[in-house]
């Protein structure tokens, strides 16, 4: 095997994917039992099957990943199930989009052809991003037998199995409740499945004239009400004031007319009004807002549905406004107050609007029966299991939001008004008061007079006849269940519950759940419920909770901002290890990543760094003799047996950061630190080994080949281990082809090898005496540059104040400064010339002679590096001086922007102290 001049990622990608999945790299089975071999387990966060890949897509799943390869390789039976999720409205409304432009609709089709072009659209695209997970390398073994979807047979059997347990519980029922009702989707959504967002609006202050009864009966001043939704005050039932309320409470009791209408609505007094709020009077509207609709309850008031489940105008909100849309309700609506001199102030307002998750349309507030389900009780062994320490949370600030979520968790809308899903397995007798038909749009209301009980059963086991009258005339519940349902079954119906499987058995509990913190209370909660309540434990051990990938700026990426990176252009330009390397340095526990192109470039230069310095070592190997690369195969093979050689300073110190590197990586891998495991790989590869070791490598006298390049093929093959977790491509091939030169060529992938395991302790005498060399090595090159000494040209060079503990030191390694620092020779003990130029050290000064610098020449360059740094900081501290801009930028850019307002102060400093040495 030969390396190429340059490192080109698309072969490399393309052979070892082809590699992993004929050797089944990927594939897992139960070993004897749990007990005497704990795996390690995740089950993926399972993508929808719309989905195409993104950013949040990659960072999730590379963490999954590394985790997974760092355990096969510490010996662990590593299991990463793959699936995805059916998506629910999310998938239906790509289907309608293209029946929409068919010049079609879903009920023209009828439920049964809706779903069969369902299925058709799943099985032609629904496996697109697991494809594209592949070729990010991810070690899922995506066998088609092997890959679960919510909606498959195993699924569909477990949702209904525990449907069936918690209706037999009693805690699925239906009731009538305010609910967020979709209007784009058509369906109910859950409280977290409204997101909140500020949009600029406007509240309007609106006159309700005092009635006082008779005929005509309006009197003096009425209660000014403020609103946002001047629309829904069609269906006002009162106005409410705090009781407390000194402007106000003079009021209760007494009524008012409603504007626009002839009705008459009392005045309330009622707590849950904020007397901050506008005017400090408001109007209730018990059919369209939940605050209202609990107003209702406790003061008895009607409930007037004005807006419909199609976002318009119901009969009851009048002739003039039937069969509006909400918005341009609210405008004619508006317009006529003002026409009636009832419109006493209009001002700009920004305020919160609850949308729904996937369209972002605003949310409408309405009264509907729905499927709920009783979450109190599995809270309760929820909020239990975890203070026990039975779920922890990386980082552990999570905790607390998700304890609070469970303590004041509110009953679950199951339901859903689509037909993509798990259909609600509840049959009705058409005879029953109790029916399926209730007010929605397309569906028909139909009553029964007879008390007969809904009843279990799935389509293919429905029930014979009804329980109470005996008629054969049953039909199914037309609604589906919430797709968040089968996701809360997900970390064990992955293994086949409710069927007792080996795989059951031997993987649930899994290790570690992976996720977003936008889905703590959708999924993670939900799952941990749902596994208390049919499994008796919790699904996972750990749960480790990352940000979400925002651009530079620190903005939400979105295409309406123009500001998305696609992640699949990222590694077509970069290659995918180089993405992958880039996300996993930034990536926090728990925080958000501004993420650039900045970043993965230098990614691609640390794997150009790699691989350039592993072809520089094959071809050292290549000319050694055959007998020294057997010697040398044999370190890499039993790396112990090089601390028994009369090893130098050099020596000792990079196997000392080696081990020190294998240890520190090993426990941030462990403790779900990734970011921190890859900046001390790189750390020590890039500038201890490579910057450093390698080329004091060059300098070892014939004798000493076979240990130095010893330690060189140790320390390069097990940092590849190290970074094959996170770098899986680049590593594979490096790894492959260091193996083939040294002559222990194997069939066996770099998964398949074990974690280095180096047991040297760092020696502290060894870490400071080199630390000293290379600052003294640092300096003098330093210097060279500062003073213009062209790159190739060796210098005088003197020392000054150093100790004779340190001259010992300096005369031990003189040769790592001679050909480092390109210096003419040992000068130790002379006098420097006068006027030489120095720089000091806190155990050395160093002098370069005058002679050995063109003074004008050096004078002009630095005056105008001066003149352009001084620019640079007076710009970067007006920035730091501006306290708008400080309050108001992300944390790491004000970081930033200290850090190099800190660095060019200090060059600066620098500059000037040489310009006075030239003088």
């Amino acid at each position: 095997m030969e390396l190429p001049k340059t490192y080109d990622p698309k072969p490399v990608e393309a052979k070892w994917l082809e590699k992993w999945a004929k050797d089944k790299l990927f594939e897992s089975s139960p070993r004897s039992s749990r007990e005497k071999d704990s795996p390690f387990v995740i089950v993926i966060p399972p993508p929808n099957i719309t989905g195409a890949l993104h950013m949040g897509h990659a960072l999730n799943n590379t963490l999954q990943d590394v985790l997974t390869r760092f355990w096969k390789m510490r010996g662990c039976e590593a299991n990463w199930v793959p699936g995805t999720d059916h998506g629910g409205i999310a998938t239906q409304n790509v289907v309608e989009k293209a029946l929409k432009a068919e010049g079609k609709k879903r009920n023209d089709l009828g439920r049964e052809k809706f779903l069969e072009r369902m299925w058709r659209w799943k099985q032609e695209c629904g496996n697109t991003i697991l494809e594209q997970l592949k070729k990010m390398g991810c070690a899922l073994d995506l066998r088609p037998e092997n890959v679960r979807f919510t909606m498959d047979d195993v699924r569909g059997k477990a949702v209904t199995e525990a449907f069936k347990r918690l209706w037999g519980k009693g805690l699925i029922y239906r009731g009538e409740r305010m609910i967020n009702w979709c209007v784009r989707c058509g369906t109910a959504l859950s409280d977290i499945e409204v997101e909140h967002e500020e949009r600029d609006s406007k509240l309007w202050h609106i006159h309700y004239p005092l009635y006082v009864g008779g005929e005509g009966g309006l009197c003096g001043e009425g209660p000014v009400v403020a609103t946002t939704r001047p629309e829904s005050m069609l269906g006002d039932t009162a106005v409410a004031v705090h009781p407390e309320d000194k402007r106000w409470k003079h009021l209760i009791g007494k009524k008012c007319r409603l504007p626009l209408t002839d009705r008459i609505i009392p005045i309330i007094g009622d707590r849950a009004v904020d007397p901050k709020f506008g005017t400090g009077a408001v109007k209730v509207t018990p059919a369209h807002d939940p605050v209202d609709f609990g107003i209702g309850q406790r003061n008895d008031l009607e409930s007037r549905p004005v807006i419909g489940f199609d976002g318009k105008m119901t009969p009851l909100a009048g002739p003039e406004y039937r069969g509006l849309d909400r918005d341009a309700c609210r405008k004619k609506v508006v317009e006529d107050l003002r026409a009636g001199n009832l419109l006493r102030e209009e001002k700009p307002y920004r305020h919160s609007v609850g949308v729904c998750y996937r369209c972002n349309q605003a949310v409408e507030p309405l009264v509907s029966k729905q499927w709920f389900l009783n979450m109190e009780d599995s809270a309760r062994k929820a909020i239990e299991a975890t203070k026990q320490g039975k779920v922890r949370f990386y980082p552990q600030s999570w905790e607390k939001p998700y304890l609070n979520w469970l303590e004041n968790i509110q009953d679950w809308c199951i339901s859903r008004q689509i037909w993509w899903g798990h259909r609600i397995p509840v049959w009705y007798c058409p005879n029953s008061k109790e029916t399926f038909s209730y007010d929605r749009p397309g569906m028909k209301v139909e009553v029964g007079d007879v008390d007969c009980k809904p009843m279990f059963g799935t389509e293919l086991d429905r029930p014979k006849q009804c329980s109470g009258c005996g008629s054969a005339q049953l039909e199914q519940d037309p609604d589906v269940l919430d797709t968040w349902f089968s996701s809360a079954l997900w970390p064990f119906s992955v293994f086949g519950w409710p069927d007792k499987t080996k795989e059951l058995g031997y993987y649930y509990p899994t290790t570690v759940l992976v996720t977003g913190y936008e889905i703590l209370y959708l999924w993670v909660a939900r799952m941990v419920m749902m596994g208390v309540e049919f499994m008796g434990e919790v699904p996972f051990r750990d749960v480790y909770i990352h940000g979400i990938v925002r651009d530079r700026f620190g903005k939400k990426m979105s295409k309406s901002l123009g500001n998305v990176v696609d992640p699949l252009v990222l590694m077509e330009k970069y290659g995918t290890d180089a993405m992958r390397f880039a996300l996993m340095t930034q990536t926090v526990p728990g925080r958000d990543i501004q993420f650039s192109e900045d970043s993965i470039v230098g990614a691609r230069n640390f794997c150009n760094k790699i691989y350039n310095a592993t072809r520089y070592i094959l071809m050292i190997l290549e000319k050694l003799p055959s007998e020294v690369r057997k010697k040398i195969a044999g370190h890499v093979s039993e790396p112990q047996n090089l601390l028994k050689m009369n090893l130098d300073l050099a020596d000792r110190w990079i196997l000392g950061r080696y081990s020190q590197t294998v240890q520190s990586a090993k426990a941030s891998f462990a403790g779900y630190r990734v970011d921190e495991s890859a900046r001390s790989i790189y750390d020590f590869l890039w500038g201890d080994f490579c910057d450093w070791y390698v080329e004091i490598s060059k300098l070892s006298p014939p004798e000493k080949k076979t240990e130095v390049f010893g330690i060189v093929c140790v320390v390069l093959e097990g940092c590849l281990k190290l970074l094959h977790p996170i770098m899986p491509y680049i590593t594979e091939e490096l790894w492959q082809v260091l193996n083939d030169k040294l002559g222990k060529k194997s069939e066996d992938c770099l998964l398949q090898q074990k974690w280095p395991d180096f047991g040297l302790l760092p020696n502290t005498q060894d870490a400071e005496s080199m630390r000293m060399m290379k600052d003294l090595i640092t300096a003098i090159r330093t210097m060279r540059s500062e003073f213009g000494v062209p790159p190739g040209e060796k210098i005088e060079v003197y020392y000054d104040k150093m100790e004779n503990s340190l001259y010992n030191l300096y005369r031990d390694n003189v040769h790592l400064v001679i050909n480092l620092a390109k210096v003419k020779g040992d000068a130790a003990g002379n006098n420097p010339p006068r006027n030489s130029l120095q720089y000091s050290l806190p155990w050395v000064t160093i002098y370069i002679p005058r002679s050995e610098v063109d003074g004008d020449k050096l004078k002009t360059k630095l005056n105008k590096e001066l003149v352009s740094l001084a620019s640079e900081i007076e710009s970067l501290s007006k920035q730091l001086e501006n306290q708008d801009f400080v309050s108001r930028a992300p944390r790491e850019k004000v970081s930033e922007i200290k850090r190099r307002h800190e660095e060019a102060r200090q060059r600066q400093s620098r500059l000037q102290e040489v310009l006075r040495n030239l003088n």
